[in-house]
């Protein structure tokens, strides 16, 4: 992965992180957000609890987790993927409000934005090594597989090199 793309991966986990840390700070006005959504959900799902605040904290410590793991660049598709699935809920409560200010506006452009570049991270393919590392594995299994094939080689001719020794010698087994 390039210098540039980890990076950017540093600067788009920031915000999340950020977030996570005041919502686990004071989770009281984002439960007052959610918790129409969460009712509505926990009446369709009873195993979601009904407790916004606990929903709160609980979507925060994954969303500071899953930062983290993205700041460090460790699992950064599945910690992509569940920072996007975090955000979702809030973008939805943010929608089931009153109508759109500016502020609101922008507020939700921008965490579209961010939803879309985490789920552009989560997606992303698996880059190939270039081609020079290609060749090099490649080499060098060849080089394992030549000096095994130059071990065994030895082996039988030790064997039966030994085996055409007088019993005398030293190195014969047998007799003295």
């Amino acid at each position: 992965m390039g210098v540039l793309r980890k990076q950017l991966q540093r600067l788009l986990a920031a915000p999340y992180i950020i977030d996570s840390v005041e919502a686990l700070r004071d989770p009281h006005p984002r439960a007052e957000a959610l918790a129409p959504l969460v009712s509505r959900v926990h009446t369709y799902y009873p195993w979601v609890p009904d407790n916004p605040v606990f929903v709160v904290r609980v979507q925060a410590a994954a969303g500071a987790g899953a930062g983290a793991l993205l700041l460090l660049g460790k699992g950064t598709r599945v910690a992509s993927a569940v920072m996007a699935a975090q955000a979702v809920p809030s973008l939805l409560a943010a929608s089931q409000g009153k109508g759109w200010d500016t502020a609101g506006r922008d507020s939700a452009v921008k965490d579209i934005g961010l939803l879309g570049a985490l789920l552009l991270t989560a997606t992303e393919p698996r880059r190939r090594p270039p081609k020079v590392v290609h060749d090099a594995r490649h080499a060098a299994h060849e080089v394992r597989k030549t000096a095994s094939k130059a071990g065994k080689s030895a082996g039988r001719r030790a064997r039966g090199a030994s085996s055409r020794l007088p019993a005398g010698l030293p190195g014969k087994p047998g007799r003295r």
